[in-house]
């Protein structure tokens, strides 16, 4: 059991494990408290809940399901993949960090699409009337994950 439990699959799991609680009790926190106001507790940053039926940042929203579907079922797939593929890979703690960062996402925003039929986003930021799109914890850890991975292939 010491070595399918070693140091970096246990930061791997709690990573992953934190990012799907922090997720879903975000989007739980906002469907109490935004689903009928909004907040801007900084310049840049509004708080208001929005539904998203299409992936990541509300893209494919607007199109039918069936060329939503296919794609909302492979996002899940292709991010344990490269989750797989890193954690078999390279073993060291970071890299266990972001792999946990990118399947707790992933498994944040699948929950909301098997129960619910749609992702709960309520994160907004912005320059004065220019918003970015709206996205929530599972999305900011995926994009953060990705960010660290590019930076650390940009160092080698």
């Amino acid at each position: 059991m010491g070595k399918i439990l070693r140091g970096s699959t246990l930061i791997y799991l709690y990573t992953l494990i934190g990012v799907v609680f922090l997720d879903l009790l975000t989007k739980e926190m906002a469907e109490q408290f935004l689903s009928e106001k909004s907040y801007e507790p900084l310049p840049f940053l509004k708080l208001f809940l929005i539904y998203n039926k299409g992936a990541a940042f509300g893209i494919f929203s607007g199109a039918p399901d069936w060329i939503r579907i296919p794609i909302l079922v492979v996002t899940p797939v292709i991010a344990f993949a490269v989750t797989y593929i890193y954690s078999r890979r390279d073993s060291n703690l970071l890299i266990s960090v972001i792999m946990g960062l990118i399947a707790g996402g992933a498994l944040g925003n699948l929950y909301d699409r098997l129960f619910l039929g749609k992702v709960r986003d309520f994160i907004h930021l912005h320059i004065g009337e220019h918003y970015w799109p709206a996205f929530n914890i599972a999305d900011a850890s995926i994009t953060t994950a990705v960010l660290l991975l590019v930076i650390g292939q940009l160092k080698k």
